[in-house]
């Protein structure tokens, strides 16, 4: 069987992007009977797979990407969607692909073959007030589809498998649940030297730790108000990995300085992960009150690393925990303010969520992830 591999979104730094590696990475040298055809938007993607005999990697340009009208570029949504929609139909037809498979939320419309796409995340349907006019508008136009046309569909938990079930009528035997992994970097580590750098690099002392991109569905405004009723008593800082995005509250930025905090949250942005690796194994706390999460790579992370997880009651986080995490209720900053301060102050249940948290991440690997998709890939065969 030939499988054509749409790898537009393999360059992110997060979530899809983590997804689409660790996904390539494991399933490539797992399945030698199958022809893969690769497929990239980004030149600097291709040779990243050429040492396999039985892949071939091919980059299709995006379309008008330089396109520009009275100073105006070309939407990149605009590029995408021609890319995802007429370019790659084209190229897969022409390298006689059987399957194509997009780790990303699309199919091809007229692919031609059989098709199989990833669903990453419902909280368009659970919370559309977090996203722009015109991506609920996409959403709601396009992914319905998107799902009649495909074959299969994969997601990352079974809560996102339910609500696409109920909002949106996707037959329950057309998709699949197939959890993310946590990469093996991600382990306790014991380098004191190496540890030591990473707190000078970072000029860090006791802190707490908060991983994810910045907007209102990350609740990063509630870590806010939590910490603003303990702070004196703590003598931690918070630790801030991850950049605003659309969307997100000014007025919780403006709080900070006006409650005098400035000094207590450090913004790091996206660190390289070999210092996120040594952050995790740092951190007193990892904090992750979202009101909703489809998966939440980066709770597997903090409790691979050993480090004790407070996070939301809501969305896919008690499937993935397992009851390894002090789950909160993240719209009560009262409650969170509690969690960190019972988290930080009593031994026996931060011992309780170390151990319970690094045996629960065990339960996840991306070879799992990378054998069930070839299982799926080789049913429609």
């Amino acid at each position: 069987m030939k499988i054509g591999v749409m790898l537009r979104t393999i360059d992110r730094k997060r979530g899809v992007g983590i997804y689409t590696n660790n996904l390539m990475d494991h399933l490539l040298p797992l399945d030698e009977k199958n022809e893969y055809v690769l497929f990239y938007y980004n030149p600097e993607s291709l040779g990243r797979y050429a040492r396999y005999d039985h892949v071939r990697e091919k980059l299709v340009q995006p379309p008008l990407s330089s396109l520009t009208f009275r100073e105006f570029s070309f939407p990149d949504a605009a590029s995408r969607f021609i890319w995802d929609q007429v370019k790659i139909p084209i190229e897969a037809k022409r390298e006689g692909v059987d399957l194509l498979f997009n780790p990303a939320d699309s199919v091809p419309l007229f692919a031609g073959c059989k098709t199989i796409m990833v669903l990453h995340g419902s909280e368009w349907l659970t919370h559309p007030q977090f996203f722009k006019f015109y991506d609920r508008l996409y959403s709601r136009i396009m992914l319905p589809l998107y799902y009649k046309k495909a074959n299969l569909f994969i997601t990352n938990s079974d809560t996102n498998k339910r609500n696409f079930v109920n909002f949106l009528k996707v037959s329950v035997d057309k998709i699949k649940t197939i959890y993310f992994g946590v990469a093996p970097r991600f382990r306790r580590i014991d380098d004191v030297p190496f540890l030591r750098t990473i707190k000078e690099n970072y000029h860090l002392q006791k802190f707490i730790l908060y991983v994810g991109r910045i907007y209102p569905g990350k609740n990063f405004g509630n870590i806010i108000r939590a910490f603003t009723k303990i702070h004196t008593s703590l003598p931690h800082k918070i630790v801030v990995v991850g950049p605003p995005r659309y969307g997100y509250q000014s007025d919780d930025f403006a709080s900070i300085e006006k409650l005098g905090l400035q000094d207590k949250i450090i913004f790091v942005g996206w660190v390289p992960e070999a210092d996120l690796v040594a952050l995790y194994n740092l951190a007193d706390l990892f904090i992750f009150p979202s009101f909703f999460e489809s998966f939440g790579i980066p709770l597997l992370e903090a409790m691979a690393c050993g480090c004790p997880v407070i996070a939301s009651q809501t969305g896919a986080l008690p499937e993935i925990a397992g009851g390894a995490v002090y789950l909160v209720n993240p719209y009560n900053p009262n409650e969170i303010a509690e969690a960190i301060k019972k988290v930080l102050t009593e031994d026996k249940l931060r011992k309780e969520l170390i151990e319970k948290g690094l045996d629960r991440a065990k339960a996840f690997s991306w070879e799992k992830c990378a054998r069930e998709t070839l299982a799926l890939f080789e049913s429609l065969k």
